[in-house]
């Protein structure tokens, strides 16, 4: 598949571009697919030729490991058995899973990450282990670790939807990837995928970095799902085709909506959603909106209030209030699809693969699960598709396109007061290069696995080519998710739900307000 390298963001591959004492990844192979130019030592032009052509320098050893890779310069050391800490607030995958027989049990995806692991240790001669630990005790670790005078941990693997990375970055406790010590190691500044580490930004200043290993399900993060069966029953016409001519629109879906309704005598809900964190980042950007902005100077706003974004929680309400999206609520859902006890978004997936509901708006990786490309898969009797959120009146107007909506699920970051941190930023840099994925082989993994027909095979590649970041939950505890509840139940209006959190969710962002633990 041709891919675009340097200017498109892709969920999938979201990956540090590092390059060794201003090295850049040589033949253009910043991407993972550059074409690699021959390795080998110095070229010289042929004898009969009148003019000597230049002679080539020989590739260093982190030159060839990008182009075997992904396209990142490695700066390979001899860590003489160091071992290598990782804190993480989510799960760590990478360990080797056994049955009670002692029967190796681990998953193919995590098993070929795991091998590369054990390879990095040996080349880098170290030991790499991660714990979990939940976010707020990170913060007091480290805290009470810088108080002390001596780290233990050495990276932090941190989630950053309305977590706390804003006390991570604000009290000093990860270091400035501009520091000396590891800035000609870790050079976000070239970075192809550049936008989603922009997460790591805080007040202007780069603090951690992203990238997603081959066995995430993180391809796209937003994503429209649809039952193809009951589309097709209530007669819904080729949306895939309406998405490429730009009649896929708010107004559309409300139509659809309607018809099933009537329909359906009221016996299937139009759509759902998994999350509010899913469901409101797409359909902001589906109207050039978004809740929370970064400006010229990497700080970020809160954009709730205007037009475009107001306009976009507006429609999401009406839909509730028009008896068109089912309520992501327990009570409501649990006595039609039989499950009493489980998360609110479980009994939300499982009301939807029952075919209660067409549309469903969640996370990719739930299509994923439903077609068979999971280590859970799900039995269902009905075939799923993909969809771009539908436009709204802002994009249509500027003659917008369909697309992605990602945000960052991790970032790494390097303790402040970590021994030797070039030794670190090597490591994590090899992490990155060698485990995360490469770009061009999910759009071929994807068609053959996990898309159930061609007009889904259309629909990703127009979304993870025009993949776009949600930066407005990048801080912990700014109230975006209590406000988005509020709208999605019906207890407050948009503009009143978004008023009540401006001023404080503002001090956040600016670093003025830091909410207790």
């Amino acid at each position: 598949m041709k891919r675009k390298v340097l200017s498109v963001l892709l969920a999938s591959a979201m990956v540090f571009s590092m390059a060794a004492c201003g090295n850049e990844p040589a033949s253009g192979s910043s991407g993972s697919n550059a074409t690699p130019a021959p390795q080998g030592g110095n070229t010289s032009a042929p004898e009969t030729q009148a003019t000597p052509a230049p002679t080539e320098s020989a590739k260093s050893e982190g030159e060839l490991l990008a182009e075997q890779y992904n396209g990142f310069v490695e700066t390979p050391m001899d860590l003489k058995g160091r071992v290598i800490k990782i804190a993480c607030s989510v799960d760590w995958k990478y360990e080797r899973k056994y049955d009670e027989n002692g029967k190796e049990t681990t998953a193919d995806k995590d098993r070929a990450v795991i091998d590369i692991l054990d390879q990095i240790e040996k080349d880098y001669n170290c030991t790499i282990e991660a714990t979990k630990i939940k976010s707020k005790d990170v913060v007091n670790k480290l805290n009470d670790d810088k108080l002390g005078g001596a780290v233990e941990y050495d990276i932090v693997d941190q989630g950053v939807s309305d977590t706390y990375t804003d006390k991570i970055f604000s009290q000093g406790l990860v270091m400035d990837l501009n520091d000396p010590a590891i800035k000609d190691i870790i050079k976000v500044d070239t970075n192809p995928w550049k936008p989603q580490s922009d997460y790591g930004v805080y007040n202007g200043v780069q603090y951690g970095v992203n990238f997603v290993t081959q066995n995430s399900s993180n391809d796209l993060r937003n994503a429209l799902l649809f039952n193809i069966d009951l589309a097709e029953e209530y007669k819904l016409g080729d949306i895939y085709e309406m998405v490429k001519n730009g009649t896929w629109t708010w107004e559309t879906f409300e139509q659809m909506c309607e018809k099933i309704k009537t329909e359906s005598g009221g016996t299937v809900t139009p759509c759902g959603y998994g999350k509010e964190n899913l469901l409101f980042p797409m359909v902001m950007s589906s109207n050039n909106a978004a809740t929370g902005r970064r400006d010229e100077n990497g700080k970020m706003q809160f954009t709730a209030l205007e037009d475009s974004a107001l306009q976009a929680a507006n429609w999401i309400y009406k839909l509730r209030q028009d008896g068109y999206m089912a309520p992501n609520d327990g009570k409501a859902l649990a006595g039609s699809i039989g499950i009493e006890k489980a998360k609110n978004s479980a009994k939300a997936e499982k009301f939807f693969e029952d075919g209660a509901c067409v549309f469903y708006f969640d996370f990719y990786g739930d299509l994923q699960k439903l077609t068979g490309n999971s280590s859970s898969p799900i039995e269902t009797k009905y075939s799923f598709g993909l969809l771009p959120c539908p436009l709204g009146p802002n994009a249509v107007a500027a003659n917008d396109t369909c697309h992605g909506v990602t945000y960052s699920v991790d970032l790494q970051m390097i303790v402040n007061g970590t021994k030797n941190p070039e030794e670190v930023a090597a490591v994590l840099v090899a992490i990155a290069n060698r485990t995360s994925k490469v770009a061009q082989n999910v759009y071929d993994t994807e068609t053959e696995l996990t898309l159930q027909d061609e007009g889904s095979v259309e629909m990703f590649k127009l979304m993870y080519e025009d993949m776009r970041s949600d930066y407005s939950r990048a801080y912990c505890k700014i109230g975006i998710g209590g406000a988005c509840n509020k709208i999605l139940s019906l207890e407050s209006t948009p503009k009143e739900a978004f008023e009540a959190i401006q001023a404080e969710t503002q001090g956040i962002y600016d670093g003025t307000v830091i909410k207790d633990m």
